[in-house]
């Protein structure tokens, strides 16, 4: 063989071993551990899409009445946090439209915590929102 054909050769294997370097990086997690990664699947699959799937508002949540309980209906509430496919889903009042998936697994949550998302967990503002969200997703 040549010398001028070992380089070729050379070069091309190098080349080679290059590609599937980068393809191998890209493809790779970004080192976070699968349990830390646990719950971002949801949020993964329902970003923005041509073909994306079009969910359904939750149902909405009755107003409590008399009865001793606390009335929202003359309150200013943002937003209101849902159950949906037991991850924590943010709608916006009053419209009560589809405002934000969240990555938030209901089962991970204080049982307190659960039981308010299921009846509908009613917040004033993006501040109450957004610490909310700290709070479950660090």
């Amino acid at each position: 063989m040549s010398r001028r054909t070992m380089l070729v050769t050379l070069a091309a294997v190098v080349a080679i071993l290059l590609a599937v370097m980068l393809v191998f990086l890209a493809n790779s997690d970004s080192g976070i551990s699968p349990e830390d990664r646990k719950g971002t699947e949801f949020v993964e699959q329902t970003e923005g899409g041509a073909g994306e799937e079009q969910f359904p508002a939750a149902d909405p949540v009755p107003e409590e009445g008399a009865e001793g309980t606390v009335s929202r209906e003359n309150e200013n509430y943002e937003f209101v946090l849902r159950n949906y496919h037991n991850y924590v889903t943010v709608y916006t009042l009053p419209e009560d439209t589809l405002y934000e998936y969240t990555d938030v697994i209901l089962d991970v949550l204080p049982e307190e915590t659960k039981e308010e998302i299921r009846q509908g967990k009613y917040l004033r503002n993006e501040e109450e929102l957004y610490n909310f969200l700290e709070n479950y997703t660090s």
